[in-house]
């Protein structure tokens, strides 16, 4: 890799795929589960879905068929939101591949795609095929449909299931047709309208991401680009000091040597899997950065860098 690569700051335009919301995002159905909430659960906000398995058989049959009568009802009615035919041309000329990941069922979706003649690409996943977001599941199995890593994929949404799936799943997202959501602040980036998003991708700048948004003195990131940590594989605080770092906005990180992860290494990680117990260590610091803090990265070649060297007692060098 070359010096000065990695920065702090990402684009959806620069994503490698795609992931769309089908109702708010595609399709304007105006679907509203406020009666269904109010008949069930007295008006409690719960995840519908997942809260069938909990009733009686005979309850939640009706609970079903309620939930499939009021897309159905919503498609029948369906326009395409603002926006949405220039997005989908947009992705097009710039080949970038995308699907439908979606809470609704598939028979509400081909009819509002009907409705508001929208395309539908290949890959569509409603909740009748599960895993439902936010499932990161259901995310990794549409990252790897589309052959892209999750940490390559944007999902696009405006409800919290799609940003918080995407957070579980190491996708970056968007959150768009909700101004002033309370739940904005799952997102990467929020856009009032998709009109906003499509003007957005045509003349992208670059944005801060989630991960550093409360970061202090982002006047220094540039800077902070240039340098690497550097630390012993035989370090017992490798992982956790790396990760440490990574959250103050390391980006690039030198493992010097070769080495397994430990026991000692492993327990200081919190909800780290055992499954990485003597596993390559550039492996795990791999996975861990990856899944928290996507745009920093482990290097091999070092030559252009300010190298700086982990404190020795954070390291457990001494205690």
């Amino acid at each position: 890799m070359s010096s000065f690569e990695r920065t702090h700051y990402w684009s959806p335009a620069a994503c490698a795929a795609f992931v769309l919301d089908w109702d708010g995002v595609l399709a304007e159905t105006k679907l509203s589960f406020a009666h269904i909430r109010e008949k069930y659960f007295d008006g409690r906000f719960v995840p519908l879905f997942e809260s069938i398995a909990t009733l009686p058989k005979p309850i939640a049959s009706a609970l079903e068929k309620d939930i499939y009568d009021e897309e159905m009802k919503g498609a029948e009615s369906a326009v395409a939101v603002p926006g949405a035919f220039d997005l989908l041309e947009w992705l097009d000329s710039a080949g970038i591949p995308w699907c439908v990941v979606s809470r609704n069922c598939m028979d509400s979706i081909r009819l509002a795609a009907e409705r508001a003649n929208l395309p539908l690409p290949q890959q569509v996943f409603s909740r009748d095929d599960p895993p439902v977001k936010p499932a990161p599941e259901a995310l990794w199995r549409a990252a790897e449909r589309m052959g892209s890593r999750a940490s390559g994929c944007v999902m696009v949404g405006d409800f919290v299931y799609d940003l918080v799936g995407a957070r579980r799943a190491g996708m970056r997202a968007v959150l768009v047709q909700r101004p002033g959501a309370e739940w904005s602040h799952w997102a990467d980036a929020s856009f009032d309208r998709l009109t906003d998003f499509v003007e957005y991708l045509k003349k992208p700048v670059p944005l801060l991401p989630w991960e550093y948004r409360n970061l202090r003195g982002r006047d220094g990131l540039d800077e902070l680009a240039k340098c690497a940590l550097s630390i012993p594989a035989s370090s017992e605080s490798l992982l956790a000091v790396s990760m440490d770092c990574a959250a103050k906005g390391v980006l690039n990180f030198h493992i010097e040597g070769e080495g397994s992860v430990t026991a000692e290494q492993w327990s200081r990680v919190p909800g780290l899997s055992s499954a990485w117990l003597d596993m390559p260590l550039r492996e795990a610091l791999g996975f861990l950065l990856e899944s928290r803090y996507p745009l920093a990265g482990l290097l091999e070649d070092t030559s252009g860098y300010s190298m700086v060297a982990a404190d020795p007692e954070a390291l457990g060098a001494t205690r």
